[in-house]
């Protein structure tokens, strides 16, 4: 299961590699726009088209029975009925292409938080990397390699309990540094990004079912380490000039223009 959720991946971080030479800006804006007409079509070619424009047709109805009817109670409560129902019919008609998109939208979404959403780790701060490990695997085994540019502010922590073990670290200089881990003889290398201008963060290393949810690229983890996870902090960015959070310039431009095209492309929404 691990190798294929690793194989899907690694697919989807070969669609959003290349926008990365466009810029953040300009990467960003396109993929959201390809990734609204692509969304589009998913849902022209898996929705019941006649169905889905019926509902919405009756639900627009409502709407405006409800703001003629103002003034009598019986026909507003008659309609807001049929707006709920209808409501519902819309929905269970849209399913199947919210159930198809969930997947790939849910792993693009990894692969640009590590892009548009994450900071560096800060230079001349201690930060703490864990580590987690398989059942039944000693964690007192561990040892660590640290690169020059990275020092170990603390002793390695061991906590059996918990399967996981935690080390201090401060970095000193920006750039990519490669920390190596070693438990039981088999070893694992982690990321630590701390130079702002790179193009995205690593914030883990996971292995089987864990890569379904981790955020980075880098390849799954096997053997007695599980996951390794570095703090990130979140970050904002100017889009036209306004504050926001990536992933709502990305909402808001893949609405734009699936609604924008969705007469050219014939499909209802």
């Amino acid at each position: 299961m691990g190798s294929i959720i690793g194989i899907v991946r690694s697919m989807i971080e070969g669609v959003v590699t290349p926008f990365d030479w466009l810029g953040p800006f300009w990467g960003l804006t396109l993929l959201s726009f390809l990734s609204g007409i692509g969304m589009l079509w998913v849902v022209g070619k898996t929705t019941p088209q006649k169905l889905v424009e019926h509902s919405r047709n009756k639900m627009d109805s409502a709407v405006y029975e409800i703001r003629l009817f103002l003034d009598s109670p019986k026909w507003v409560a008659r309609s807001i009925g049929r707006l709920l129902a209808h409501s519902v019919l819309y929905i269970a008609f849209m399913l199947p292409a919210f159930v198809i998109l969930a997947v790939p939208l849910g792993m693009m979404f990894l692969s640009l938080e590590v892009r548009h959403g994450l900071e560096p780790v800060a230079l001349h701060q201690p930060f703490v990397v864990s580590i987690d490990l398989a059942d039944g695997v000693d964690g007192h085994s561990l040892a660590v390699k640290i690169p020059a540019s990275l020092e170990l502010s603390a002793p390695p922590m061991y906590v059996a309990s918990q399967h996981s073990a935690y080390l201090r670290l401060i970095a000193n200089e920006p750039g990519t540094q490669v920390l190596t881990i070693d438990v039981d003889g088999t070893s694992a290398n982690k990321q630590i990004v701390t130079d702002a201008g790179a193009t995205k963060m690593a914030p883990d290393r996971a292995s089987g079912l864990g890569l379904l949810m981790s955020f980075g690229a880098e390849s799954g983890l096997s053997g007695p380490i599980k996951g390794i996870h570095v703090p990130h902090e979140s970050k904002t960015a100017s889009y036209l000039g306004i504050e926001m959070p990536w992933w709502l310039w990305w909402l808001i431009v893949m609405m734009v223009a699936a609604f924008g095209f969705r007469k050219r492309l014939g499909v209802a929404l």
